[in-house]
């Protein structure tokens, strides 16, 4: 059985955690695949979406991933460096990554939906990260998110331990949209019709500018207009030709 689901359609890779009987939990197999088809799709997509089979997105890491005796150095292998690669692959490849949310999202696969350029969540979706159960601060999950919903909320989540339900999730800045239950396929294919009708270097020029200039200071304004001019130029050549 594929763990992760690759389809490859038109200008949409999406991506489908297949690990049902086991809340699609991410071992480590699954984590670095998952990186490197996220990293594929920036070179031919126009988007990703990442989904999770059967009542659950993702219910986090398996705890297994570390391996049965980890040793410091099996920790940062196996666990820390494929996690904050994934992240990275997610806020840094060439198109937006769109995530979409069922039933629960806790520990990595809150912190997944977190660092998307787009979360699309059903009414009834929840979101912890629940690692303080165990004595465990979930800092990369941190690291992930905080941008996204800031300090407090990220010092409020780890500390209380709380089940965020989705309307509550958007607030915060964690989901960016959400719909009644059974209609996340509908909202989705509304999205992805207009995102994916768009001239590619404009959709790429948005995720650069999202991904590498995190306010709109006097600093990044020469990156706005560079990336702007180059649409633009890319427009009128293609008018040209």
């Amino acid at each position: 059985m594929n763990e992760i689901i690759v389809d490859v359609n038109s200008s949409v890779t999406t991506l489908t955690i297949n690990r049902e009987t086991a809340g699609n939990m991410l071992n480590l197999e699954m984590i670095h695949e998952l990186t490197t088809r996220i990293l594929e799709a920036g070179n031919s997509s126009h988007c990703v979406v990442l989904k999770g089979s059967g009542p659950d997105f993702c219910r986090g890491r398996d705890p297994a991933t570390a391996g049965p005796h980890p040793t410091p150095m099996a920790i940062r292998n196996n666990l820390i460096s494929p996690i904050m690669g994934l992240y990275d692959a997610i806020r840094f490849t060439k198109v937006p990554v769109i995530c979409c949310v069922q039933g629960k999202a806790l520990g990595l696969g809150c912190a997944i939906a977190g660092v998307s350029d787009i979360t699309i969540a059903e009414d009834t979706a929840q979101f912890q990260l629940p690692e303080m159960e165990y004595n465990l601060p979930p800092t990369l999950a941190i690291s992930a998110i905080m941008e996204k919903v800031g300090r407090k909320a990220a010092a409020w989540m780890t500390y209380s331990i709380n089940l965020i339900a989705a309307p509550r999730a958007q607030e915060m800045g964690l989901v960016s949209q959400v719909v009644q239950k059974g209609s996340l396929g509908s909202e989705l294919e509304k999205l992805l019709s207009t995102l994916t009708s768009r001239d590619l270097m404009a959709v790429m020029a948005i995720k650069e500018y999202l991904s590498y200039a995190p306010d709109s200071g006097p600093a990044m304004r020469p990156m706005a207009s560079n990336l702007l001019a180059l649409a633009l130029s890319t427009q009128q050549a293609n008018k040209k030709s």
